[in-house]
Formats: structure tokens, sequence, C-alpha cells
């Protein structure tokens, strides 16, 4: 399988797959994309214009949840989700959650009213999933763990300390003692 990932060092979205395929070991191709000069040729490759975008035996797929679901089920070890349908089911409600967090993040990126309010409002909710479990979703890691860490290491861009919330502090510690975590966090202090 020739797998290139089409990704941008500064995207978050494209840290969710570069996560998965690294966790994984999955061997792939890296083609970096400059976002502020998007190349003419990534609308052919997605429509929708943006990274990550997989181009795996010529069959071209987008959106980095997609992309994860298709790499952990393509790559079947080590899992990324549960075996029991019920817990597969909550990490795609974690992931649906998320984007109630992402939205807060960009709307304090953007100065809008209320945002940071907001924005705590899901760090106390996701330190309330962390306080009795080492992962999002109980005691093993998901794809739940790639999904929302981008956004976390994040949040000093736009004045939230982690800090405030110790599940979540002990969480992003946990993760960046794997291998793939501590890569992308030498990315992000570049």
């Amino acid at each position: 399988m020739s797998i290139t990932l089409y990704s941008a060092d500064i995207c978050p979205y494209c840290v969710r797959t570069r996560l998965v395929l690294n966790g994984k070991g999955i061997e792939y191709d890296l083609v970096q994309v400059d976002l502020p000069d998007k190349p003419a040729w990534l609308r052919e490759l997605n429509p929708r214009n943006r990274v990550p975008v997989l181009d795996v035996d010529g069959q071209v797929l987008w959106e980095s949840e997609a992309l994860n679901d298709f790499l952990d089920e393509t790559h079947p070890e080590p899992a990324m989700m549960p075996s029991d349908p019920a817990q597969r089911a909550r990490v795609r409600m974690v992931l649906r959650r998320f984007e109630d967090l992402s939205d807060a993040f960009y709307a304090a990126r953007r100065e809008e009213d209320g945002a940071i309010e907001a924005l705590h409002g899901e760090l106390r909710w996701m330190s309330s999933q962390l306080e009795h479990s080492d992962y999002l979703v109980g005691d093993s890691y998901t794809l739940a763990e790639p999904g929302v860490w981008p956004w976390i290491t994040r949040l000093y861009r736009v004045g939230v300390d982690i800090g405030q919330y110790p599940a979540i502090a002990a969480w992003c510690d946990r993760l960046a003692g794997r291998p793939e975590y501590a890569a992308e966090l030498s990315l992000l202090a570049a």
C-alpha cells in the first residue's frame, strides 16, 4: 500500500492524522502544503481545498476524522477503537462533542464575546471525563485522543492555561510520553 499525506505542520487537523499514522507505524510519503499560499492542485484533490488529504494507491480521501477511521480499519494494530460497539459509539460521541470545543477555540481566536467562557465550559466537561480515567473514553487510548489533543496543546494561543485543569494537564503529560506526540510537540515549539 502506497500512502501519501498532504499536510501542513501548523494545521491541527493534519496533526490528528499524523498522530494516527505515526502511532501505528505506517509508512507514508509527506507532501507539505503551504496554507497561506495553497497550490491550485489542492482543490483538485479535495474540493473543500483543505488538508489533510491522503492518497492511498491512487484513491484520494480527505477529512481528518474519516482518514483516521480508515487508517484504523486498514491497519488494525494497534487498535485505536474499542471492540465494544457502545465504547466505539462513545468515542464518536466525544469527537462530536469536541466540535463544541473547537468552535469555542476558533471564536476565542477571533475574540468573539463569550468565547472564552464557552471554551472553559467545554474544558470543564473534558476535565470531568478525565478525572476518573486515563483517557477520554475510559482506560484505553482511542481515536478520541488524537482527535482532541491538537487543540488542547494550542490553548495558550487564546490565553488559556491547562494547568487550571489538572486532569487535562495529566492527560497531556501521558500523551507527551508517546513518541508521536513528542514529535508533534517539537513541531509546535518550532
